[in-house]
């Protein structure tokens, strides 16, 4: 039996352009009658969530910053927050300025987010983001991520430059082709999976996740039902027990006739 869905967003759920198509908004509605939540799990901040969640009908919680947030979209409030404590944020800027000249750092906490001149390659479409001089003068209490990017470095040449050192500081996630992110250690998407069930009362086995990147192969290997689309990282489709069409092409609709095949068998 099938309780809970949860889809990661952007190359998921949203496409190129970020936008919910209307088919995939009735694939929610759809699965909602069928009693059927379905919530994000994104590596976006609550802020942008609740947005995203309003349009798309998702609820009624949503796992942000990769698993470190689990926040109620009902009562807009924070249920859990798996924080990166200032002195190992401090550290984490060190190593990553000494070992890649050049890097361009942004950090999130809770609702605020950072990013230093020229972290976006192009503009997001719906994100305003203030640029600030410097991360390290804004780590304050502490990050609930941290992100770093380097022009002409891909995200698993930054991971192996950076993965030996930090490794005993934070957990490191690709979740794009050429930036990394860093949590504390074992938030995951799989963690905030963890999480939401316990407050729910769902076993995991009766969870469907699907997603696109490498920072969504935690919670597929956690779940009972781990899909994927067709415009995903080629590490998905090992661990997906069904690929979902395009993105682009509101490939997630197509959960509906998984869910429905299931719930009549």
């Amino acid at each position: 039996m099938i309780r809970l869905v949860v889809t990661d967003l952007d190359g998921t759920l949203l496409d190129e352009n970020g936008r919910v198509s209307q088919e995939n908004m009735d694939a929610v509605a759809l699965l909602a009658e069928m009693g059927i939540p379905t919530i994000a799990a994104t590596a976006r901040s609550p802020r942008s969530v609740r947005k995203i969640s309003a349009t798309a009908g998702l609820g009624p919680l949503a796992i942000c910053a990769n698993g470190a947030v689990v926040y109620d979209l009902q009562d807009s409030s924070v249920l859990s927050h798996q924080l990166i404590s200032a002195a190992v944020a401090a550290e984490v800027i060190r190593v990553v300025r000494r070992r890649v000249p050049g890097a361009i750092l942004a950090g999130e906490l809770l609702e605020d987010f950072y990013a230093e001149p020229g972290f976006f390659s192009r503009p997001i479409p719906g994100l305003n983001v203030p640029e600030i001089r410097a991360l390290e003068d804004h780590i304050g209490p502490g990050a609930t991520k941290l992100i770093a990017r380097r022009a002409g470095l891909t995200s698993e040449r930054l991971r192996n430059i950076l993965g030996a050192e930090l490794a005993p500081l934070v957990d490191i996630t690709v979740s794009g082709p050429d930036w990394i992110e860093f949590a504390k250690h074992g938030v995951s998407k799989a963690s905030g999976i963890l999480e939401v069930c316990r407050i729910m009362e769902i076993e995991t086995e009766h969870v469907v996740a699907v997603g696109d990147q490498r920072n969504d192969l935690t919670m597929l290997r956690l779940v009972g039902h781990p899909l994927t689309v067709a415009n995903a990282h080629p590490e998905l489709f090992g661990l997906a027990g069904e690929i979902l069409p395009h993105h682009n092409h509101s490939g997630f609709a197509a959960i509906v006739d998984y869910v429905a095949a299931r719930k009549a068998g």
